[in-house]
C-alpha cells in the first residue's frame, strides 16, 4: 500500500487593502494587501489537518510580500479601516498619509520609499536642492522624505534619471 502525504499551503485568501506604500521590489506606489495562507498536512493532495497560518502584506503588482508576525497583526484592522475611508473620500490625503507613517512605525518596518501624495506640490527649489540638504544623524524621516521628493521631481521631469541617481546616491551615502 502506498500512502502519499506532505505539507503544504492551501489557497491564499486576500483580506483586502491595508496601507499605501512604495513597493521595495518593483518601486510602484501601491496599496498593499493582506494575504493569509493556511498550512495543512495533506493526504493524497487533500488538506487533512491544519497546522498554522501565515499573514503577509503583498504588492498587487509584483506579488512580493512582507511576512507579518502575530504581534503585528492587531495593527492591520485600524489601518484597513483608514484606507477604506480614504478610498471612499471620507478621509483627507494629509490625514491618511500621517496614519500610514504612524502605521509603519508601529509595525516596526522601514520601507525603502515613502508614499507620495497623489497631487504633486509645486516645487520652488532648484533641481539639486533636496540632495544638498543633508539629513541629520538619526533623522530617518528626513532622508526618506528627501528621497521621496527626489523621486517626485524625477517623475515630474524636473530632473533627469541620471541626476536622480546621482542625488540619490549622495543622499544614501550621508545616511
Amino acid at each position: 500500500m502506498v500512502v502519499i502525504f506532505g505539507f503544504g499551503r492551501d489557497k491564499q485568501e486576500d483580506l483586502g487593502e491595508v496601507a499605501l506604500a512604495v513597493c521595495p521590489n518593483c518601486h510602484n506606489q501601491v496599496f498593499l494587501h493582506q494575504v493569509r495562507s493556511r498550512k495543512s498536512v495533506r493526504l493524497y493532495f487533500v488538506p487533512v489537518v491544519p497546522y498554522g497560518t501565515d499573514d503577509y502584506l503583498v504588492c498587487p503588482i509584483c506579488s512580493r510580500g512582507l511576512q507579518l508576525s502575530r504581534a503585528q497583526l492587531p495593527q492591520l484592522p485600524p489601518m484597513r479601516t483608514a484606507t477604506a475611508s480614504f478610498r471612499a473620500g471620507r478621509l483627507g490625503e494629509a490625514q491618511y498619509l500621517a496614519r500610514v507613517q504612524q502605521f509603519w512605525r508601529r509595525l516596526g518596518v522601514s520601507l525603502a520609499g515613502a508614499p507620495r501624495p497623489a497631487a504633486p506640490a509645486p516645487q520652488a527649489a532648484p533641481a539639486a536642492g533636496p540632495a544638498q540638504a543633508g539629513p541629520g544623524p538619526g533623522n530617518q524621516a528626513s532622508w526618506v522624505a528627501q528621497l521621496a521628493e527626489l523621486a517626485q521631481l524625477r517623475d515630474q521631469g524636473v530632473i533627469s534619471d541620471d541626476d536622480y541617481a546621482a542625488a540619490k546616491r549622495r543622499l544614501l551615502q550621508r545616511h
